[in-house]
């Protein structure tokens, strides 16, 4: 059972590798029962004998034709191509031709003949000849011709052959035409850099290593490294900007036609290809290009309740390569594109994040109507419908109305419905671009409550706070100033007594007039203290009018 075990493993481990192409030392011509026998290459013009007597078509047999590996060192294979027949003798045969044809190249050819001396002993004699010097390259598709010679007309037998490729492990090693080296990588998703390391290259070349993208050919992305063949370390980091499918890590030796390997770290991340969407905000413009080649159809869709996208008439585009484009498109949070592909649907909205807040509208609820206030950063046009929400939750739009908004601008609308009540909301869409949403603002039931209840508080706190304070101050100040005005006039009265009685004849004696010295020094302080308390009430004008007023009089007085 093992044994039987080991024989599986072991023809399918052949099968995975393709044949094992056996290693020579030098190429040569050989002949059956130690033969001597000689061999040089031959230009295939020789025309073909025709012998009367004619001559056995069926003079080959067992052909076979496979692939050989001349080596020099390790890593330095060249393929031959290896004939082997069977050829019956007879006194015209002295050898073979074996000549091959490959795309693009002549007819190369080899005679391999029997020397004269043992020619003679071999007539009518089966001969076996085998040859490895025709060089060929790994996966030519070559045609081959044996014939005799010299070559008689109509004597020949042809056969087709492909020579294994570089997927050959054996070739993959030796054979420097198909020596790429093995590429190994680990991903840093957080730095997005690659480190990768190289085994298995051409031991005396240089090796290019770069990111690319894989497409008809593979365009490189700029980001490129050299392994130095004297460095023993075969390792170097990439840095990358996007982890797209395509995105691969291209290797190959330094040298002319130099095969090359590739190997592709996100080929998986099928999601990514949908992230190169930008916008122009002054041309509203919203354009997507792959950076992958990929067949997807491309449509704008409005996103709604359930995570559902609704499909833009005439929306759809057919992507096979450039850039999709639409234009006059309203950057609205809920305006989405959606990428159809065989392997799936994808949906992406660009402006979720409100990156582009092109306009907004408010809506302010007071008792029997509503005012909308519309804001915008572009110069636009609005379509604003007055609807009604239905059973059916749509909304039957009973009035619709153009409002133009210029750039930073802000346009206040007062309106005769009130939200608050029954199923009355409000539609807005642009009218000036082709792809909008249409948003629907509705006001809650309780919005109408509140606004009353908090309006009903204002009322109440004018009426019975605000008011009576206003008017008790008021009324404090005029009684002030009437208080005020009577107590000025009440002492200028008294005063004007006192001027009557200081204007009485006096006598002209000497004794009189030093008598009426003391009593004049104290009615001159009795007026200061008066004076003094009257201007302590009223306005600082007043009081300054009527301070200065009274002490001229007084003066006068005491003259």
């Amino acid at each position: 059972m093992k044994s039987v075990v080991l024989l599986l493993l072991a023809f399918f481990s052949s099968r995975v590798q393709g044949e094992r192409i056996e290693k020579i030392e030098q190429c040569e011509a050989r002949c059956s029962q130690g033969l001597p026998c000689e061999a040089n290459y031959q230009l295939s013009f020789e025309r073909c004998k025709n012998l009367s007597g004619g001559v056995n078509r069926d003079v080959f047999s067992n052909t076979s034709i496979s692939t050989v590996m001349k080596c020099e060192e390790r890593q330095r294979c060249s393929l031959h191509l290896r004939v082997s027949t069977g050829l019956q003798m007879n006194k015209h045969i002295r050898g073979i031709y074996v000549c091959i044809v490959t795309a693009g190249m002549m007819e190369r050819c080899r005679a391999v003949r029997i020397l004269r001396s043992a020619r003679e002993k071999l007539v009518n004699q089966q001969v076996n000849f085998q040859d490895d010097c025709l060089e060929v390259h790994s996966g030519q598709d070559v045609h081959v011709t044996i014939k005799t010679w010299p070559h008689i007309c109509d004597v020949a037998i042809s056969r087709s052959y492909r020579v294994p490729d570089c997927s050959n492990k054996d070739i993959q090693r030796s054979v420097p035409e198909c020596i790429t080296g093995k590429i190994q990588y680990d991903v840093d998703t957080d730095r997005k850099e690659l480190s990768v390391s190289v085994s298995d290259m051409l031991e005396d070349k240089d090796y290019q290593l770069r990111l690319c993208h894989k497409g008809f050919i593979c365009t490189g992305t700029g980001v490129q490294a050299v392994l130095k063949k004297e460095n023993p370390v075969k390792k170097v980091t990439l840095k990358y900007s996007r982890p797209v499918p395509c995105l691969c890590i291209e290797g190959w030796s330094i040298m002319t036609d130099a095969p090359r390997v590739r190997v592709c770290p996100f080929e998986n991340r099928v999601e990514e290809l949908w992230s190169g969407i930008t916008f122009d905000p002054i041309e509203e413009t919203l354009s997507w290009e792959a950076t992958c080649h990929v067949n997807a159809v491309i449509r704008l869709c409005e996103l709604q309740d359930g995570d559902t996208c609704q499909d833009f008439a005439n929306s759809s585009q057919t992507y096979m390569k450039g850039k999709v484009t639409y234009s006059a498109v309203d950057p609205h949070p809920r305006l989405c594109m959606k990428f159809i592909t065989e392997a799936g649907v994808w949906v992406k909205c660009p402006f979720s994040e409100g990156n582009f807040p092109a306009w907004d509208l408010k809506v302010s609820t007071q008792v029997g109507h509503s005012e909308l206030l519309v804001t915008s950063q572009v110069k636009t046009s609005l379509a604003l419908s007055k609807c009604t929400k239905t059973v059916a939750a749509e909304c039957e739009v009973t009035h619709t109305t153009l409002v133009k908004v210029e750039k930073f601008q802000t346009v206040q609308l007062d309106l005769s419905t009130d939200l608050c009540k029954s199923n009355n909301c409000i539609r807005a869409k642009r009218a000036d671009v082709k792809y909008g949403v249409t948003t629907l603002y509705c006001q809650p039931p309780c919005s109408f409550s509140a606004s009353t209840s908090t309006s009903s508080e204002s009322e109440w706190q004018l009426t019975h706070v605000v008011v009576p304070v206003v008017a008790l101050t008021t009324a404090l100040l005029v009684v002030a100033m009437v208080t005020g005005i009577a107590m000025i006039v009440y002492q200028i009265t008294r005063i004007t007594k006192a001027r009557g009685i200081g204007r009485l004849p006096r006598p002209h004696t000497g004794s009189f007039l030093s008598m009426t010295e003391a009593p004049n020094s104290k009615t001159q302080l009795a007026c200061k203290s008066v004076f003094f308390d009257i201007c302590s009430s009223g306005t600082s004008q007043f009081k300054h009018c009527v301070k200065s007023n009274l002490l001229n009089d007084s003066t006068n007085l005491l003259v």
